[in-house]
């Protein structure tokens, strides 16, 4: 069992186009988060420690909440609140009065850095992975391959990931030997009126092979990523303090790893659904999806019972 293998759990983003709190909206048929079916299965797979990253809307209560039902299945929590200003230095506080966006995802796991010493799984609040992406970054972390100069994905088929409410923007992976060579950020990814898959770039639209394997913020990582994370965060805001809307992403960071010859990343495939809620719409789906899981008893009715 991982017990030595942490979850963090971004949860710190601002729902904007959701228009609400999308990380703690009720889904479940006993009124769950999408985030507690990822608790579930990362306590399925022996975890015991867990990180929240979150903002000022996640409030005490919600906190007292999580901290309830993980410390009362033997579990450790932690909560870290993401602002503009955590680990900035304070000579660029000026620059930086009139941001309201957080930083990103880079930003978000740079500052758990005193909090992990050991392999970790990284992912985001309001996405749904399934129980086989936990279990196979388990198997990652027990045969001893996430080491300081490799890392773990699990990726999953485009077809499998797409919204019906809308364009998407996706990590495109090109993946060899099971071996992570680039990530390629599309946005407005969607199908067309025939159901081909399509990017739009440049008022241009190109083709996408449904096949292809994308990233969803599923990595299964080493405490070694802070010392990239920290260089390239100060070199980041050198260039962008003054941008009040530019961000710090994770797969950036690893995939410039990737091509300094610093990293190699194992590529683990999921052929299960990924869902997740980007757009007001999408909570019927999402709805719908875990109740299908559960009349498939894949999660029990209530999963804290």
């Amino acid at each position: 069992m991982a017990n030595n293998l942490s979850l963090v759990i971004l949860a710190g983003g601002m729902g904007s186009r959701y228009n609400g709190q999308k990380q703690i909206d009720p889904i479940g048929p006993s009124r769950e988060s999408l985030m507690e079916y990822s608790i579930f299965d990362a306590f399925s797979i022996g975890i015991q420690h867990f990180v929240f990253i979150i903002n000022q809307q996640f409030d005490i209560e919600t906190k007292k909440y999580f901290q309830h039902i993980i410390e009362r299945n033997a579990g450790s929590v932690e909560f870290i609140l993401q602002t503009t200003y955590t680990a900035v230095s304070r000579a660029i506080y000026d620059k930086i009065e009139h941001r309201k966006k957080p930083w990103g995802t880079g930003h978000a796991l740079l500052i758990a850095k005193n909090h992990l010493t050991n392999p970790f799984i990284v992912i985001n609040a309001d996405d749904f992975y399934g129980q086989k992406a936990f279990q196979k970054a388990n198997e990652l972390v027990q045969q001893e391959l996430i080491l300081a100069n490799r890392y773990g994905m699990v990726a999953y088929k485009l077809e499998n990931t797409l919204s019906e409410n809308g364009a998407v923007s996706r990590g495109i992976c090109t993946v060899k030997d099971e071996l992570l060579e680039l990530v390629v950020e599309r946005t407005n990814i969607f199908r067309d009126n025939e159901g081909v898959v399509m990017y739009e770039e440049e008022n241009a639209n190109f083709v996408l092979d449904a096949e292809s394997l994308v990233s969803m913020n599923f990595w299964v990582l080493h405490p070694s990523i802070f010392r990239s994370l920290e260089d390239k965060f100060n070199q980041f805001l050198k260039e962008n303090s003054s941008q009040l809307k530019a961000e710090f992403y994770l797969p950036k960071v690893i995939n410039d790893m990737i091509k300094e010859d610093q990293l190699e990343v194992i590529v683990k495939k999921s052929n299960e659904n990924w869902f997740g809620m980007t757009y007001p719409e999408d909570r019927a789906v999402v709805v719908d999806s875990i109740q299908n899981l559960v009349d498939d008893q894949k999660y029990p009715k209530a999963l804290w019972a």
